[in-house]
């Protein structure tokens, strides 16, 4: 029996309400920029012009605090899951053959959009995890394009001694949800100048798909620039006329905006949280691969140190009409917090899990200009499996230090303490300068190493290679 026209109208208003609700949800576009250093955008210090990046900082809230892990494995993984990369075994760059990879336990930030009905794609590298199962179409993402591991993998063949008979040649691939993923050509130093090009494009193309279909989506643009080997792609060789790593850093300001663009062009600008961050700071490395340039900024250290040159990196969020715009603040923030923060922007934190510990803390009032103040007030950094320094509020304590990607690593007797806001460079030991004036901070610090430690023996980490089903 047909039910009758008042019935039929209230399902239609009904069916019309949840379309325009599906319709509220914002589309999220995470573009994450390779060894970006904190000084390698021309509005924070940059004699590289960066006008898009700087453009899309004005239009948006941009943190001079931003904090990552101190290599690509760990924040990578930081961003996906929310938790300390040592509690997924990512806490470092695997070497070759070394187990590798988040644990398909693992609840990543697609995975959770996806849940929510969010299309998702990843383009460009993924570096955490090398083997089906640990990829990024079996962790979340609809589909993805681009490498399993570093950029660094385009030189191996290069090399007079390379052997693809104990090293198979590294390629560029691609997956689908439900498949497994195959490759598509090889990676050697000419695909390795024109991949993030293709990166922009797939990423282009996939907005303007999912625009048409009125369906919120994911994207994470994981552009494999600024990494050795250093080759900008030939639109843009010897664009800067200063050197290889500058005519790179105008090359990804160009791709910046070749996104921001494919959003204006869908009619999805307005409905698009665009996240902008470095997974590092740059490194010495850079000198070594003919790489001109790289700055971290007023920060003393680099890659793979524990120094503010090496866990801070550009970091800005746009959100028209919801995020405050032209916006610049030095509190502190954490790749961490992405993953509670987007879920509750979005409206989907009842599906943040419980059955673990979460690091990250959920940062959108702040980011929605609805408190002054960010929700953390701490950062701790490991290198590797060893926690090397924790930054509480303005001062730094560091109980190991590296004073590059290729130093030793010193154990001090007795931590060293800095004042980074008065003394960016970390030159100035308190404990020794001052005559133990500021021992007090050990109190809050040994509070932050007690309560992560207690909760490591409750939840203990997951191992590099371990496939982890859960915690008794």
């Amino acid at each position: 029996m047909r039910g009758s026209s008042s019935t039929v109208f209230a399902s239609l208003l009904y069916l019309a309400a949840a379309s325009a609700a599906a319709q509220t949800k914002p589309n999220v576009v995470y573009i994450l920029v390779d060894n970006w250093g904190w000084g390698d955008i021309s509005i924070q210090g940059s004699t590289v012009p960066t006008p898009t990046i700087d453009g899309l900082a004005a239009e948006g809230t941009r943190f001079t605090n931003f904090n990552v892990q101190n290599q690509c494995t760990p924040t990578r993984s930081a961003i996906h899951t929310g938790r300390f990369p040592i509690r997924s075994g990512t806490q470092k760059v695997p070497a070759p053959g070394e187990p590798q990879g988040m644990a398909p336990w693992e609840y990543t930030i697609a995975e959770l959009l996806s849940d929510a009905g969010y299309a998702t794609a990843m383009y460009g590298k993924w570096h955490i995890g090398d083997k089906d199962g640990r990829l990024p179409n079996d962790q979340g993402y609809d589909e993805w394009y681009g490498t399993k591991e570093s950029a660094m993998e385009a030189s191996y063949a290069t090399t007079p001694q390379f052997d693809p008979e104990v090293f198979d040649i590294p390629q560029i691939w691609a997956g689908k949800k439900g498949e497994s993923s195959k490759t598509i050509k090889e990676f050697n130093l000419e695909a390795r100048a024109l991949l993030d090009s293709e990166i922009v494009e797939k990423t282009s193309v996939f907005i303007e798909k999912q625009a048409r279909a009125n369906k919120p989506f994911y994207i994470y643009a994981a552009l494999t620039q600024i990494h050795p080997p250093f080759l900008p792609h030939p639109d843009f060789e010897g664009k800067s006329h200063a050197g290889e790593y500058a005519d790179i850093q105008i090359q990804v300001d160009h791709y910046v905006g070749q996104i921001l663009d494919a959003l204006k062009r869908a009619g999805v600008e307005n409905e698009t949280i665009v996240i902008l961050t470095g997974d590092n700071a740059a490194g010495e490395h850079s000198a070594n691969w003919g790489g001109e340039g790289g700055s971290n900024g007023p920060w003393r250290g680099g890659l793979s140190t524990g120094y503010e040159g090496g866990t801070r990196t550009p970091g800005m969020i746009r959100w028209p009409g919801q995020i405050p715009a032209g916006k610049v603040t030095d509190e502190i923030l954490s790749d961490l917090d992405w993953f509670p923060t987007l879920a509750k922007l979005v409206g989907e934190e009842s599906r943040v899990p419980n059955d673990r510990p979460i690091d990250g803390v959920d940062q959108s009032d702040f980011l929605l200009g609805k408190k002054d103040t960010s929700n953390r007030e701490h950062i701790v950094t490991y290198v590797g499996d060893r926690v090397f320094a924790i930054k509480w509020r303005a001062l730094k304590v560091h109980f190991y230090t590296a004073e590059g990607t290729f130093s030793p690593i010193v154990e001090h007797t007795f931590p060293q303490v800095f004042d980074i806001r008065n003394d960016p460079g970390e030159t100035r030991e308190l404990f020794q300068s001052e005559g133990y004036s500021h021992l007090w901070v050990m109190k809050p610090v040994m509070d932050i190493l007690r309560d992560l430690t207690v909760s490591q023996q409750r939840y203990p980490n997951i191992r590099p290679g371990q496939d982890f089903s859960r915690y008794e």
